[in-house]
C-alpha cells in the first residue's frame, strides 16, 4: 500500500504536461514553496467535490489532472530527460509526436494512481517556504503524505523556473529516495531499444488510449 499511495502522489507535479483550460488562473511568479503547497490543496479540493463524477467515471479523473495539475508542469524538459541520449536519434518531427503521447500517456498513468487516492485518508505536509535568491531557477520541494497508522511517505519535488511564462513547473518526484523522471527514462529506454523511437511512440499512444481503471500494482 505505501508503493501505491506513494505513486498516486506522483499525479500531483511530475513528469507530465500540457495547457490548462482556464490558462488566466494560473499562478505565476510565486514562491514554488506557496505554490506547490496551493496546487496541491486545490486539487485535493477538486477532487472531493468531485467525487460523485469519478465514482462515476473513472475517466473524469483525466480532465481533473489536465484542468489542475498540468500548467505547473514543464512536460517538454521532463520528456527530453525521459529520452536522454536517444534524444540525438531523433527527427524533430518524432521528438514532437513523443513529447505529446508521452504527456497523455503519462496522463492516463497518473489517473490509475489517482484512484487510489481518498481525501477522507491522506493529508499533505508541506514544509516552511525558503527565501529564493534572484538567480535562483532550480529547487526541490520537500513534503509528506500523511496518513493514520502508516509511516510518513516523502515526497521531494524538483522543480524549475520557466522564464517565458514566469512560471515555476515540476519536472521531477522523489519519492523515499528513488526518482520517479529516473525510473521513467530507463524504461523509455528499454522500450526504444526492443521497439524504436516509432515503436516506442506507437505504445505510449496505446497505453494513453485505454480507459482509466483502479490502480494495480505491477501497472505502467
Amino acid at each position: 500500500m505505501k508503493t501505491l499511495s506513494a505513486l498516486m502522489l506522483t499525479a500531483l507535479l511530475v513528469v507530465t504536461g500540457g495547457v490548462a483550460k482556464a490558462n488566466s488562473d494560473v499562478v505565476r511568479d510565486e514562491n514554488p514553496y506557496t505554490l506547490l503547497e496551493r496546487v496541491a490543496n486545490k486539487t485535493a479540493e477538486r477532487i472531493a467535490n468531485d467525487r460523485s463524477k469519478i465514482d462515476e467515471d473513472l475517466d473524469y479523473l483525466r480532465e481533473i489532472i489536465r484542468e489542475e495539475l498540468m500548467p505547473y508542469v514543464d512536460s517538454t524538459y521532463a520528456a527530453k530527460r525521459v529520452l536522454g541520449r536517444n534524444l540525438k536519434d531523433t527527427t524533430a518531427e518524432q521528438r514532437q509526436q513523443f513529447y505529446a503521447v508521452f504527456r497523455e500517456y503519462l496522463i492516463a498513468t497518473y489517473g490509475r494512481a489517482f484512484t487510489q487516492y481518498d481525501e477522507n485518508k491522506h493529508q499533505f505536509e508541506f514544509e516552511r517556504a525558503r527565501e529564493l535568491g534572484p538567480d535562483d531557477r532550480m529547487v526541490e520541494v520537500n513534503t509528506r503524505l500523511i496518513e493514520e497508522g502508516r509511516p510518513p511517505i516523502r515526497l521531494d519535488f524538483k522543480l524549475r523556473y520557466d522564464n517565458d511564462e514566469r512560471l515555476w513547473k515540476a519536472y521531477d518526484l522523489v519519492v523515499e529516495g528513488v526518482s520517479l523522471l529516473n525510473s521513467k527514462a530507463a524504461e523509455i529506454s528499454s522500450v526504444i531499444r526492443s521497439r524504436g523511437i516509432d515503436g516506442t511512440i506507437e505504445l505510449l499512444r496505446e497505453k494513453s488510449q485505454d480507459p482509466i481503471q483502479p490502480y494495480q500494482e505491477g501497472q505502467s
